[in-house]
């Protein structure tokens, strides 16, 4: 360990990232207690101080996410209180097939908070989702989905229709977003609250965003039934007061974060790692079918499809 970092930690391990730029490690003091050390490089350091802001405002409004032990803005570092190691996906995966559902239900809940805050009231440390924004996320798609992986070049029918996406999304409905919202990023903590984590780029977006992303993405098509997460969903719906017409904005949404995300395990699949190739394929299975009932071009059907 590093001779700058406080007492009382003696020994960290590393912990695997995502697809991010910080480092983390699991530290471990006398008596077996842990806590999480998050490191920036050197040339993001100034970031540190805007996230402590964040979670901050977070804990500040309902949410529940990790509390600061003790941070060095100059040194680049901040140790967090830890979750644990047990995340949401293998809770549910460890549990009774009866009691899946219990728990997924609970995942609704930090959104039900997001939901009652308004948009005004979020600080602008991220640039909301905004038609432009929503576009330059599905560029990642054709570069890394289409391009790398399915090595092909698409034409212009491709781009004019997710042109046209990323303008009909921008009328949607605006909500507080966590942004990545998913079984990954969530903890059973304080006898069952939902705890949070990789809550920095919270910022505003389409009101279904976060929901679309929780039940569609990674293992939770995995671990729940169609049928499950459609009662989730309505579940959602009804607890956050979602406008009418939100099961139309819902499609729009899917296939929007869909493909944004499909291009982000693309990315994430080609440095080797094969979790983000078999939700790849698991996600596009799923996202075909919705593309061909919004009269997407057949080409892109035949692209995500194939």
């Amino acid at each position: 360990m590093t001779s700058d970092l406080p007492k009382p930690w003696i020994r960290e391990e590393r912990l695997r990232g995502d697809a991010s730029t910080r480092s983390y490690a699991r530290l471990w003091d006398n008596h077996g207690e842990t806590a999480i050390l998050v490191r920036y490089p050197r040339v993001d350091r100034l970031r540190l101080a805007r996230d402590l802001e964040v979670r901050d405002w977070c804990s500040r409004h309902g949410l529940r996410v990790p509390g600061v032990i003790n941070h060095n803005t100059e040194g680049g570092w901040a140790v967090l209180e830890d979750f644990g190691e047990t995340d949401v996906e293998q809770d549910i995966t460890a549990a009774a097939v009866e009691d899946r559902m219990v728990l997924g239900m609970r995942t609704i809940g930090p959104l039900v908070t997001l939901a009652e805050l308004g948009p005004e009231r979020l600080p602008l440390w991220n640039a909301p989702l905004d038609r432009a924004r929503l576009r330059w996320e599905l560029s990642g798609f054709e570069l890394w989905y289409i391009r790398h992986h399915r090595a092909e070049n698409p034409s212009p029918c491709v781009g004019d229709w997710l042109d046209q996406l990323a303008r009909a999304i921008n009328g949607h409905p605006r909500r507080v977003c966590h942004r990545d919202y998913h079984l990954n990023n969530l903890f059973f903590v304080d006898a069952g609250v939902v705890g949070l984590i990789d809550f920095q780029d919270l910022l505003v977006g389409p009101d279904t965003y976060d929901a679309v992303s929780l039940l569609g993405e990674r293992a939770m098509p995995l671990v729940l039934g169609k049928d499950e997460r459609d009662l989730i969903r309505r579940a959602w719906a009804e607890r956050t007061g979602a406008a009418a017409g939100w099961t139309d904005r819902w499609r729009l949404v899917r296939i929007q974060r869909g493909l944004k995300v499909l291009g982000t395990f693309a990315r994430l699949a080609a440095t080797g790692a094969q979790d983000y190739g078999l939700w790849m394929e698991a996600l596009a299975r799923d996202l075909s079918p919705v593309l061909a009932a919004a009269d997407a071009p057949r080409e892109l059907v035949e692209l995500v499809s194939s």
